[in-house]
């Protein structure tokens, strides 16, 4: 038997398929959907707890959430009716069916919960139209907790998983989801507020990042960190305490005793009035029979705690996407090439996240949904507009100067078209072409030439040429250009 597993092994090429190194490797054959389902509450209430009490827990979804969303994601519109319709919408309360969010706002409350909790949901709502919400149409967003997980197999003619009703395809249907969060302590228990109902897919959204094939939720994406981080914690916490014994004590005297050397009460610690020490405060003096010495107590130093902590920050970093100066907040051993080359990789990581979930899971199903209800208002036609883009905000530049250098070779080299120049400092090209040219219209209508309007000041500092100087002005007042004279004719 020994033989035909150790010629297994030989046929076997990959190291982590083999059994004399990975005896004690538990895997699981799991599906992506049982796999989460068996762990997703779990970690998410224990993830919910590290962010509340460790530090650079919180730290990680504040940097995700700021980087993914920051001042939110915007939505860009070719028309006047819509765009106006959505200003009003989206830059007021009035979209937040609890009133206290604007879009942007909702968007990074979204993105925080599913950092946290690994998936949530936003439903909509009907609501009589008004000036600041003129399609009628509110956004609830709902923790991953109003799921009803206990809901599977065969439920009203559907088959569910964890409280997803399924079509043909495997497309979600309905979400089986509670009126009132389980975890509300101030709701008594009734079947009338937590029996779930199934909402149609249309009417929710489910924002999660998809990793596996056919998975249809998704874990806390502090999973990986968890217990690195809560085991920095208690490292830090028994090193404090140490400290802390280690301060309270000033010396301990052995006084001289033949009786002392024997007997149960020959190695206790006793204070100066001789009562057994019980705890332990600042400056204490304790006594003890034994050979008569006088020991001064010296704390020692903290060993290897700053490689350890560095150590563990490092793979907390590592484990969500992070770089180890984005968590920790050490610069101490940062430069330009090091900041550089991580912030690639991260913004790389970023705008997967941003264009493979936020945009198709959250931010254009909201700009649909805003569509076709203003369309049943009679406020558009059924057609949805060409060219709506969704501008994720700008990345800040590590050394400003440096990189708009580069961006300008790149442009003017034409590796790199000026609409995605501009969407890179989170505008739109058409936006910003109209910000220009209204600009340059109040310059001309004041008599104002600025350094930086490359039609009157060329890129050495000088005034351009003639020529350039009189198209500036054609441009400006529409007159009909004049014939150009050269020297022999005048």
């Amino acid at each position: 038997m020994g033989r035909l597993r150790d010629a297994w092994n030989v046929l076997r090429g990959y190291a982590a398929a083999q059994d004399h190194r990975a005896s004690a490797w538990a895997s699981s054959g799991g599906s992506a959907n049982a796999e989460v389902g068996l762990a997703a509450a779990t970690v998410a209430r224990r993830a919910r707890d590290a962010v509340r009490n460790d530090p650079y827990a919180s730290r990680i979804v504040d940097l995700w959430t700021g980087n993914a969303v920051g001042a939110g994601i915007t939505t860009r519109w070719p028309d006047d009716a819509h765009g106006r319709a959505w200003l009003r919408w989206a830059e007021s309360t009035a979209c937040d069916a609890e009133g206290r969010l604007d879009l942007h706002g909702l968007q990074a409350l979204v993105m925080r919960a599913v950092v946290e909790s690994g998936e949530c949901f936003v439903r909509f709502l009907l609501a009589p139209p008004s000036p600041s919400n003129p399609i009628g149409l509110r956004l609830q967003v709902l923790e991953s907790d109003h799921l009803d997980t206990a809901r599977n197999g065969m439920v009203d003619g559907a088959p569910t998983i964890q409280g997803i009703a399924l079509g043909d395809a495997g497309a979600p249907i309905g979400y089986w989801l509670h009126r009132v969060h389980p975890g509300a302590a101030w709701i008594l228990p009734s079947a009338t507020w937590q029996s779930s109902q199934r909402i149609p897919s249309g009417d929710v959204l489910h924002v999660y990042r998809k990793r596996r094939p056919g998975q249809l939720r998704d874990i806390s994406w502090l999973a990986p960190v968890l217990l690195r981080l809560r085991d920095l914690g208690d490292y830090e916490a028994a090193l404090l305490m140490k400290a802390k014994i280690e301060a309270c004590l000033a010396a301990v005297v052995t006084e001289e005793g033949d009786e002392a050397l024997t007997g149960t009460a020959a190695g206790l610690l006793r204070d100066a009035q001789g009562r057994t020490v019980e705890s332990f405060e600042p400056g204490m003096i304790l006594y003890r029979r034994g050979m008569g010495s006088v020991e001064v107590v010296n704390p020692s130093g903290g060993g290897s705690h700053a490689a350890f902590a560095r150590r563990a920050l490092e793979a907390a970093a590592v484990g969500a996407g992070l770089t180890y100066d984005q968590v920790s907040g050490d610069l101490t051993q940062a430069n330009y090439s090091s900041l550089r080359a991580g912030k690639i990789e991260f913004r790389r990581l970023c705008e997967q996240v941003q264009y493979g979930m936020l945009i198709p899971m959250l931010v254009r199903p909201i700009a649909d949904r805003f569509h076709a209800q203003g369309a049943l208002l009679g406020l558009w036609g059924a057609e949805m507009p060409d060219g709506v883009s969704h501008v994720p905000p700008a990345h800040e530049m590590i050394d400003p100067l440096k990189d708009t250098t580069a961006l300008i070779a790149q442009v003017r080299a034409g590796f790199v078209p000026q609409p995605e120049a501009a969407g890179a400092f989170g505008y739109d090209f058409r936006a910003a072409v109209e910000m220009i040219r209204e600009a340059n219209a109040l310059l001309d209508e004041a008599g104002i030439s600025l350094d930086t309007d490359p039609r009157r000041v060329a890129k050495s500092g000088g005034a351009q040429d003639a020529a350039q100087m009189a198209a500036v002005e054609i441009a400006a007042t529409g007159a009909a250009a004049p014939p150009r004279v050269t020297p022999a004719e005048g």
